[in-house]
């Protein structure tokens, strides 16, 4: 898995906090993608924070691109700790639910085996 990462006008502790939540937060995901994408020049994720001066927010977008889809989330919250949870909450859900996607056959693929089984039932019968 590559990072990219975005950072715009944190000071060194916040930013300090934010590179080590992300490793943190990264790495409750990176089992689950390595385990569908072993090779890890097929996941690319971008990740930005910036922080509001005027509203004392952080907005974190985060974007998560592997073959054939590309999943996104963002949040803005008052504290780094709080915007990374919700943000990697919200992809983790997209994640699941692609992997979902990909483990149950398609709507095709469902007609076909019905299709298979009903004209086995027929060819019983006659015999």
């Amino acid at each position: 898995m590559r990072l990219h990462k975005r950072v715009k006008n944190l000071t060194e502790p916040e930013r300090e906090q934010f590179d080590t939540y992300l490793d943190k937060k990264l790495a409750a995901i990176m089992p689950v993608v390595d385990a569908h994408y072993p090779d890890s020049d097929a996941v690319h994720v971008f990740v930005e924070i910036q922080k509001h001066a005027k509203h004392a927010a952080f907005a974190f977008d985060c974007i998560l691109e592997i073959p054939r889809k590309r999943l996104m989330a963002s949040e803005v919250k008052h504290t780094i700790t709080e915007v990374l949870d919700f943000t990697i909450e919200k992809l983790e859900q997209r994640m699941n639910k692609h992997f979902k996607r990909l483990r149950e056959p398609s709507r095709r693929q469902r007609s076909i085996r019905s299709m298979k089984s009903v004209s086995h039932e027929l060819v019983e019968e006659a015999v």
